[in-house]
């Protein structure tokens, strides 16, 4: 019998669920996330929310990670509007891993590769542990995070580019554009100016959101928006003919009567960017051999808190509770009980260690 891998994942991704729904739960605070009601219960020891353009996901360590895995998944649906059961995915213990694995090299991601998807989960890591979330689990987790993202810079590294911004910048492409605005100077916005400018033919231009009078004021032939408010707010004025990209999770636009909007769904359902199969092969065999790694380090140190706990009950059991048993009997038989109750707890220690590795 193997230790179980106490960890486990539960989430939605742009695979299953609409952008309004991910960012729902991406919205959850401390006071509505249940991830702090199950530490609180002792069901959860560390927790990591990954919350990204197309997914938001929670990575949970805990003994029982598969049946924490169920509480979070009942939760989550109780309190976001619209969820439906079969949008929640749940994987536990080494499928858990190798999923999050897959995710954290891009490899779960629609343009395959992509950086910056493994930059947003360390991100979340460092979130967490800023917040008193993680636990030694977690932290085992991710460094091997940390070393997968390291190694496939290397092998990979025509993929950093890849990501939302690449899906923005074909789909600008075939619309023929020249001029470009890219609403949004936060790290977003700048990484899709960045990629954009790469074209050599196009004019692109940035405006943060305290500069929307200049930026209507200019000429454009597509809009970027590429802004990050918890609710649409952008109405744009009327223009006829124009072209708008809104990036955002959730949408960040309002109104845009005469405009051509295409939203963050739209662009996700567009066809996927693939790996050359070498390159993809390579990544599949680096998250397969961290899996397995990380499943070992895992399991490994269950199995020993397993049989330490064990041990503290056997001692404390001999210790405190069988004298209180034992009062009132003859010196002689006190002394058969407890060389019959010791080796009974001994044999099923010793059992225990064998079985387990």
């Amino acid at each position: 019998m193997s230790a179980k891998v106490p960890v486990s994942v539960v989430g939605v991704s742009w695979r299953s669920a609409p952008t309004h729904i991910r960012a729902q739960l991406a919205a959850l605070t401390d006071e509505t996330d249940p991830v702090q009601e199950l530490r609180r219960g002792g069901y959860v020891s560390g927790a990591v929310r990954v919350a990204t353009c197309s997914r938001t996901e929670w990575i949970l360590a805990a003994d029982e990670a598969e049946w924490a895995a169920t509480l979070l998944q009942g939760a989550l649906l109780n309190r976001v509007d619209g969820l439906a059961a079969d949008q929640l995915h749940v994987r536990s213990g080494g499928a858990s891993l190798h999923y999050l694995l897959r995710v954290a090299i891009g490899l779960d991601s629609v343009a395959e590769g992509e950086g910056a998807v493994g930059r947003q989960v360390l991100k979340a890591f460092e979130t967490a542990r800023s917040r008193g979330l993680t636990d030694r689990r977690i932290r085992q987790v991710w460094k091997q995070v940390e070393r997968l993202i390291h190694a496939r810079r290397d092998l990979v590294p025509a993929a950093n580019s890849r990501g939302i911004q690449s899906l923005v910048r074909d789909l600008l492409r075939e619309e023929r554009v020249k001029d470009i605005a890219v609403l949004g100077r936060g790290e977003f916005g700048q990484a899709m100016e960045r990629l954009l400018r790469t074209t050599p033919d196009w004019k692109v231009s940035s405006y943060p959101r305290q500069q929307m009078d200049d930026l209507f004021a200019s000429k454009f032939d597509a809009l970027v928006v590429c802004t990050g408010g918890n609710e649409p707010w952008l109405d744009l004025p009327k223009r006829h003919g124009a072209i708008c990209v809104d990036a955002g999770s959730p949408p960040q636009v309002r109104g845009h009567e005469g405009w051509a909007l295409t939203g963050l769904d739209e662009l996700l359902a567009r066809p996927d960017l693939h790996l050359a199969d070498p390159e993809r092969n390579a990544l599949e065999t680096m998250v397969m051999e961290a899996t397995q790694q990380l499943s070992q380090a895992l399991s490994a140190h269950s199995q020993a808190s397993t049989l330490a706990a064990i041990d503290a009950e056997r001692t404390a059991f001999l210790n405190e509770h069988l004298p209180a048993l034992l009062e009132g009997l003859p010196r002689d038989q006190v002394k058969k009980v407890r060389q019959a109750v010791g080796a009974f707890t001994h044999a099923i220690l010793q059992k225990t260690r064998e079985v387990s590795s």
